[in-house]
């Protein structure tokens, strides 16, 4: 399944060499910061000289022209607002240039300060790049992966020490992709399902490297295995029950399913691993306790061997 989502120019973060700026932290007019027809987060470090606004002007890595000659410890994240620029707002400054929000934090002491200001001048010495990391995290955020749904036999109601099988519906073991553009850059995120966590509601976890095996009443029950099954040591009694009778109470059953995910990029290298993904399904079983002196194959359980008598 393949989705495709478009990344504006807001979301996408654009790295640029280190500017210094003559105001500080920040300043209206810089043409350094790279305004014009460029979009994206352009991040840039300010400068600490002391000049008037609009004569930064500083060359990358280079002193202020306009202040002490020092770089501060300040690095600011332009972004172009797309809102402002597109939407008739007027100018706020000479031509070209465009409105950016600029945040700029001092790392050595967490401070930040956030402006909006108008950037004057053309773009920066060094051109900017779309980080394909940052479109494929974009991609990512934008999956809708389906929950689980599960699947139990005995379904309704199982017996203490017999094997409750668990799976869930295999229509959603397959990979689901989604691909995001940014300027030229493309990045796929690719999710594959690759196990499901089972929480049987007495406190056991049961881990299986496949969606399960689904249980065929139709076939003899000697004929069929599965990798993924649970065998409850006492009753649901006493558990919460949807009617509040004592002797309806039921386990609270959950799958997780656990979704590796890798990019790839198509006009910029990289590609590797994304964070894993979970998704989670819930249902819930009644579990009894059946004695009896005698076992038979009972066809409540789909003919598998079980205790029949009396006892709850």
């Amino acid at each position: 399944m393949r989705a495709m989502a478009a990344v504006t120019a807001t979301t996408v973060v654009v790295l640029v060499g280190t500017f210094g700026l003559s105001v500080g932290p920040v300043g209206a007019d810089t043409g350094s910061a790279g305004a014009g027809s460029g979009g994206g987060t352009v991040t840039v470090g300010a400068g600490s000289g002391s000049g008037a606004a609009g004569n930064s002007g500083g060359s990358a890595g280079g002193s202020s022209s306009g202040g002490s000659g020092t770089t501060s410890p300040w690095e600011c994240t332009y972004t172009y607002l797309a809102l402002n620029n597109e939407g008739g707002f007027p100018p706020g400054g000479a031509l070209p240039g465009a409105w950016y929000s600029v945040t700029c934090d001092d790392p050595s002491t967490g401070a930040q300060v956030t402006q909006t200001v108008w950037v004057t001048g053309g773009a920066p010495s060094t051109a900017p790049q779309v980080d394909p990391y940052t479109v494929a995290l974009q991609a990512e955020q934008s999956m809708t992966l389906p929950a689980p749904t599960l699947r139990l036999d005995p379904t309704g109601s199982s017996v203490v020490g017999l094997a409750t099988w668990l799976w869930v519906d295999p229509v959603l073991w397959h990979d689901d992709s989604v691909t995001a553009t940014a300027g030229g850059v493309s990045a796929t995120a690719v999710a594959d399902p690759v196990g499901v966590t089972w929480a049987t509601g007495d406190g056991a976890q049961v881990v299986c490297g496949g969606p399960g095996v689904a249980y065929t009443s139709a076939l003899p029950a000697s004929s069929q295995t599965t990798y993924c099954s649970h065998s409850y040591d006492r009753s649901s009694l006493g558990q919460p029950t949807p009617d509040g009778d004592p002797d309806d109470g039921r386990y609270g059953v959950t799958a997780t399913v656990e979704w590796s995910v890798s990019w790839t990029a198509v006009g910029a290298p990289g590609g590797g691993t994304l964070p894993t993904l979970y998704t989670t399904g819930a249902t819930s079983l009644r579990v009894v306790q059946v004695e009896s002196l005698n076992a038979v194959a009972s066809p409540l359980f789909g003919g598998r061997q079980s205790w029949i008598g009396g006892g709850s």
